[in-house]
């Protein structure tokens, strides 16, 4: 899966649909859900947004992952067509990507599934009842890109289905983190998987994303592999999780999903992330 970052001259598009790995080409890439497209900040080009676009991402030469081993992710539909992951933080609620519902009107339009690692098949169902946006979320540039959604029904007393821990402080650089989703596995033919798919990143300084984008989103991880193991469209929001924890959610990549250069994760640790999920999830 390839991550989205935010795009420019080069067009690096984000992520809003829902998959993290991807082989990667250099475009950015852009959400396409709800006949919305946004795109992420492109690789030192002036940011050029259009902010009615939405984002999406998938994970690019990552391998089938097990619900099992990741019974935390839940992926988000709209119209019947996936778009998003989001994270089980607590028994009634997730966190996720702004820019994967900051252009939802209504909740009900949403429908989520836990338990299970296919697309298509199995799990149960989820109703969102109320989405709250981070206060100070900036479409055109990223910042604060995180958003919690409250469910009607709660997650508790199902197989494989439960809630993930948070990180409390920063993720040290170096550290070996999963990203997880079901988001493009091919960027030039938009091919998504059935199974869900998770790939390693590795923490690296945010100087990284700075030497490679024109602007960095405030409150962010970046990390990179190499290789063409990347986030793409699809992935979005979905979980970024180091040492067992949630440390982050998929917000933006590079362009073409190709693994060139670092993407980009909503920080959990950071202090305006976490009173943002202490006020809204109570945790």
């Amino acid at each position: 899966m390839k991550v989205v970052a935010i795009c420019a001259v080069l067009l690096v598009e984000l992520l809003l649909h829902g998959s993290v790995l991807a082989n990667s080409s250099a475009e950015a890439e852009s959400n396409t859900d709800n006949g919305n497209e946004q795109s992420s900040p492109s690789v030192r080009e002036s940011v050029d947004i259009n902010t009615n676009s939405s984002h999406s991402g998938r994970i690019i030469n990552g391998k089938q992952g097990n619900i099992a081993t990741f019974p935390y992710i839940v992926r988000m539909r709209v119209k019947n067509e996936g778009y998003c992951g989001a994270t089980i933080i607590t028994y009634w609620h997730v966190f996720t990507a702004a820019h994967c519902v900051y252009h939802i009107e209504d909740p009900a339009t949403i429908t989520m599934y836990g338990g299970s690692a296919s697309q298509t098949s199995g799990g149960v169902v989820f109703f969102p009842s109320k989405i709250v946006i981070h206060p100070q979320y900036n479409s055109s540039t990223l910042d604060y890109d995180a958003a919690i959604i409250r469910v009607n029904n709660t997650f508790q007393g199902y197989k494989n289905i439960a809630p993930i821990a948070l990180q409390v402080s920063d993720v040290p650089v170096k550290t070996k983190c999963y990203v997880i989703g079901w988001g493009w596995t091919q960027y030039a033919t938009k091919a998504t998987p059935d199974i869900m798919q998770y790939a390693i990143l590795q923490v690296v300084p945010v100087k990284k994303c700075a030497s490679a984008y024109i602007y960095v989103p405030k409150d962010f991880i970046c990390a990179f592999q190499g290789n063409g193991v990347d986030i793409c469209h699809g992935d979005s929001g979905g979980p970024f999780v180091c040492e067992g924890k949630l440390a982050g959610a998929t917000s933006f990549v590079g362009p073409g999903c190709q693994g060139q250069i670092p993407s980009g994760f909503t920080k959990i640790s950071a202090p305006s992330i976490r009173q943002f999920i202490r006020k809204h999830a109570g945790i």
